[in-house]
């Protein structure tokens, strides 16, 4: 139960932290590139793989490792912004950003095992 409530605790505020953090570089970058869900992806691999790497306690895993981080990252909105990139004849920029995202979050998540 208390695993329940972590993830719950977890969740909410890695929700509100992408949301702020997306917002806050919306305002500051304007690109057609969806940048702030880049920027929160590679942030999320890599912060994902250095608690799991360097943290053994099960309740703070779960806390920020399911709870906070899976609802910081969002690779469900990825998807859409691809879809929606390519939909407005962005095929190219989509592509980018499918490269971009694989190949920086991989890099990111083996910095944060690494460090």
């Amino acid at each position: 139960m208390l695993n329940t409530i972590l993830v719950g605790l977890g969740g909410g505020l890695g929700a509100l932290a992408r949301y702020s953090t997306g917002v806050y570089i919306q305002d500051k970058i304007e690109s057609k590139m969806p940048l702030h869900t880049l920027f929160i992806n590679v942030l999320g691999s890599f912060l994902l793989a250095y608690i799991y790497s360097h943290f053994k306690s099960r309740g703070l895993l779960v806390f920020l490792g399911t709870g906070f981080l899976g609802g910081f990252t969002t690779f469900s909105t990825f998807i859409v912004e691809n879809v929606n990139l390519a939909l407005e004849e962005h095929v190219l920029i989509s592509f980018l950003y499918i490269g971009l995202s694989l190949s920086l979050s991989i890099g990111a998540c083996f910095l944060g095992v690494v460090l």
